[in-house]
């Protein structure tokens, strides 16, 4: 069984990136900021067009902030299990990855690809507005990359599996249920606009804040040993 702090983590193996104030940094500071980024999110709506035209520069921002936060929050993640071993923590790892490329992927086309496209076309008027209002619409509808589609449905799925196999991996780890359910409920940031997203992120942050905590005093025992 995994612990915690294994005894090669002290040894013969540093943990991921070095430093523990490096880790921490981005266990905590990228979930956070992604979290408040979220905040700004507007509604949307349908027609796409419609929906987002007149908040299109708030829409630019939070997808543009999301799909550069997306790989350190997959590093904050990968993080979190820093030390841990068995079949849940490795189911965890490789979820991480499907959420990684099909989640980006999805966020790249229905966040900045359809917000990039709206600025456009608030720039032009009458036939030519509607015809690109029509190609935001078919763009959105896109079984491969829109919303829904099979991106959005891997990617989310990849996250989900992700965080309750990590709860389960660090449970078995010797974590306690606060932990436990706080990683489960990050599952929630599949459906990432507020207040669901932002709310799933401080779940992860708290985890993160109570494993490290965890980690510290574990290897405080080892060392008094």
């Amino acid at each position: 069984m995994s612990t915690l702090v294994e005894p090669a983590q002290t040894a013969a193996r540093a943990p991921i990136l070095g430093g523990t104030g490096i880790r921490r940094f981005f266990l905590v500071v990228p979930p956070l900021a992604l979290a408040a980024v979220l905040l700004f999110h507007p509604p949307g709506g349908d027609p796409v067009y419609e929906g987002v035209r007149g908040d299109v520069g708030a829409w630019l921002f939070v997808h543009i902030g999301m799909l550069l936060a997306l790989p350190l929050l997959g590093i904050a993640a990968y993080l979190l299990l820093d030390g841990l071993h068995g079949l849940a923590a490795h189911v965890s790892r490789v979820a991480l990855v499907f959420f990684l490329v099909f989640y980006t992927a999805y966020e790249a086309t229905v966040g900045v690809a359809t917000g990039v496209l709206v600025d456009h076309a608030n720039g032009l008027t009458g036939a030519e507005q509607a015809a690109v209002g029509d190609a935001i619409q078919e763009l959105n509808r896109n079984a491969v990359l829109s919303d829904p589609s099979v991106a959005l449905a891997l990617g989310s799925l990849g996250w989900i599996v992700a965080m309750v196999a990590a709860a389960v991996a660090l449970r078995r780890a010797g974590a306690g249920w606060t932990i436990t359910v706080l990683v489960g409920l990050a599952a929630a940031f599949a459906v990432h606009p507020p207040p669901i997203g932002p709310v799933a992120l401080l779940c992860f942050v708290a985890a993160a804040v109570l494993v490290e905590r965890a980690r510290a005093r574990a290897t405080a025992a080892q060392g008094a040993s």
